[in-house]
């Protein structure tokens, strides 16, 4: 019974000893507060360039983030089970617009695929950038699909092919001389922009392409053409919409302006004919089938290809998720290491201003301990207000990033800005801000306090 009142007093002890800590935290944390605002008052001009040097860097890492997201963000929406890409890579970017390898042949071989038992469908696609031009002036830049649409309509990025015509009648048999269909469907994005409806002609063509207004004497001149010589060159066609497909926002068709055409008729528009190129073939397994045998099969079709399973590649891996990791990776490196060394510098710079200051504190009895931790929140607090200004920056620059790509080379947005990336950026430059620590803390341990005091 003795014990207890003993026990009460050390459990009183240590809640004392506790509070005590949290009000001697909450002190510095004022004090820090005030000297950071000191400094704003006294140095405005040296401590806007601090924050407004953290805010670049980590504006830069928000729009080169976001663009990584952008990249590798897409999912895709078709019903195949199974992509072959060329290795490497394989498709066309329609970011860069810049063309890497293909598979060649694939007309012969995605049918040695498509005639298996275990295979409900199998198609090549081809993608390409274009421009639409309707007979009133509205023209768009779009990213077109060439598909071999299968007997059953099935849906390839998540638009349908039911409004075009099963098979490619103009590969006939790889003379690319077969007649043309002229069809083409496009999404409820690309018809708002082109004012567009079923049944309307209207032009296509490479985006460097001259497109005169679609009508009745272009399609007459063109037929003209076509009865004198077996292929049409590349440049423009006049195409009939068959269809306006309702995509959803959340498919890749939401987010990009997308029309889906005859392979065949796409190669020869675009000089793709010439080895019967495309960027990757789709193959969906029947119901009852094996992946893995259909896997095999692609893989002989293709020996040299790479065989992915299940929704990997897609029109998103126009943008390789790699690359995009390493672009990524890069940036974060790099804001880490520009925003540290832009800190430690200030940091250290401020202390060799403020060392009178820093010995006055250690005279009115702060310890050595709590005058690290001064100069420490302090820092942390300056490259905080960068880091929350630097995020405004970076939204605005993505903003503007979309803006200037969708107005000359892009046909969408290629910044992504997600709410995740906001407290992404603020970490980044709070471990910017911690690494940036030491040199500073250095400087205030070797402070001399009789030197300074007596000065």
């Amino acid at each position: 019974m003795a014990d207890e009142p003993e026990t009460r007093d050390r459990e009183r002890g240590r809640e004392h000893g506790r509070g005590s800590r949290r009000q001697q935290w909450l002190g510095l944390c004022r004090l820090s507060l005030d000297r950071l605002a000191a400094r704003l008052r006294r140095h405005p001009r040296r401590t806007g360039v601090t924050v407004s040097l953290v805010a670049l860097t980590i504006a830069l890492l928000l729009v080169v983030t976001g663009i990584a997201v952008g990249l590798a963000g897409e999912s895709t929406t078709d019903e195949s089970e199974i992509r072959v890409v060329p290795e490497g890579g394989g498709t066309l970017s329609s970011v860069i617009d810049v063309e890497g390898p293909r598979l060649g042949d694939t007309h012969g071989r995605t049918a040695t695929i498509d005639d298996r038992d275990d295979v409900a469908h199998a198609t090549p696609i081809l993608t390409e950038l274009v421009r639409l031009r309707t007979a009133d002036g509205e023209t768009e830049t779009a990213l077109a699909l060439g598909v071999v649409p299968p007997a059953k309509p099935t849906e390839i990025e998540g638009v349908s092919t039911a409004g075009l015509e099963p098979g490619d009648p103009h590969f006939a048999n790889g003379s690319f001389d077969g007649p043309r269909t002229d069809e083409i469907v496009v999404t409820d994005a690309v018809a708002n922009d082109l004012n567009a409806t079923a049944a309307d002609d209207i032009a296509i063509g490479s985006p460097r392409s001259q497109l005169s207004g679609a009508g009745g004497q272009q399609r007459q001149a063109e037929d003209e053409a076509d009865e004198n010589r077996s292929r049409t060159p590349a440049g423009v066609r006049t195409v009939t919409v068959t269809a306006v497909d309702d995509t959803e926002t959340t498919d890749l068709a939401g987010e990009l302006p997308l029309v889906v055409v005859h392979l065949s008729e796409l190669q020869t528009l675009t000089g793709a004919d010439d080895g019967d190129l495309a960027d990757q073939v789709l193959v969906e397994a029947g119901s009852d089938a094996s992946t893995g045998t259909v896997e095999a099969a692609a893989e002989d079709a293709y020996p040299n290809a790479t065989v992915r399973a299940g929704g990997d590649g897609g029109v998103a891996s126009i943008r390789s998720d790699d690359l995009a990791l390493a672009t990524s990776l890069v940036a974060l490196v790099v804001a880490v290491a520009i925003c540290s060394l832009f800190v430690a510098t200030a940091a250290a710079l401020t202390i060799e201003r403020d060392r009178r200051t820093i010995a006055a504190l250690a005279a009115v009895g702060f310890s050595l301990r709590s005058r690290l931790a001064v100069v420490a929140l302090t820092t942390l607090g300056l490259t905080l207000a960068g880091a929350l200004a630097g995020v405004g920056l970076g939204v605005v620059g993505i903003a503007v990033t979309n803006r200037v790509a969708t107005a000359t080379v892009a046909p969408e947005p290629i910044a992504a800005l997600r709410p995740v990336l906001a407290p992404y950026a603020v970490g980044v430059a709070l471990i910017a801000g911690v690494l940036a620590l030491p040199y500073p803390l250095y400087l205030v341990a070797r402070t001399n306090v009789v030197a300074e005091l007596g000065r």
